[in-house]
C-alpha cells in the first residue's frame, strides 16, 4: 500500500499545500515508472530517452512516464494529470538529488527500483512476467 493512502494511520505528512494527485489514484489503471533527477540530470535523461525511444511497449503494458523534480512533476509518457510531487515522493521514500527508478504496478506495489539507468527491455521483461500482465495478454 502507498503511504499517501496510509498518511492518517501511519502519521506520514505530505505536503498540505500542494494540491494533486498521489500515485494511488492511478491503481488498478496504470502502470507507473518514476524517474527521479539526479542534480545533474545526466542519468534521467538518458533514462527518458530510452523509454521514449520504446513508446509502443510503454503504450502495450499500461505504463505512464514521471519524471518528479524538485517542485513538480512532469508527464513524459501518458495523460497529464495534477500531481502532487511531495507525495509521490513520501511514496517512494526518495530523497531529491540522486538519480532512482522505480516502478509501481497497478496494484500499488513497487515493482522494481534502481539507481541506475535501465534498458527498457529489462523493464518489460520484469512487467511480462507480473501475474496481472499475464492475464492481459493475449493468447
Amino acid at each position: 500500500m502507498l503511504k499517501s493512502l496510509s498518511g492518517d494511520v501511519f502519521g506520514i505528512d505530505v505536503d498540505p499545500q500542494q494540491g494533486g494527485m498521489s500515485l494511488a489514484d492511478f491503481e488498478w489503471r496504470y502502470r507507473v515508472l518514476v524517474i527521479f533527477p539526479d542534480d545533474a540530470h545526466i542519468e534521467a535523461t538518458r533514462q527518458a530517452n530510452m523509454l521514449l525511444s520504446e513508446a509502443e511497449g510503454l503504450r502495450d503494458r499500461d505504463i505512464i512516464v514521471l519524471e518528479v523534480r524538485h517542485n513538480d512533476v512532469k508527464a513524459l509518457f501518458g495523460p497529464e494529470y495534477d500531481l502532487n510531487c511531495y507525495a509521490i515522493r513520501a511514496d517512494l521514500d526518495i530523497t531529491d538529488g540522486f538519480f532512482a527508478l522505480k516502478l509501481v504496478g497497478k496494484d500499488g506495489t513497487i515493482r522494481f527500483s534502481s539507481n541506475d539507468v535501465v534498458t527498457p527491455n529489462e523493464i518489460f521483461a520484469l512487467i511480462d512476467q507480473i501475474p496481472v500482465r499475464k492475464k492481459e495478454r493475449p493468447h
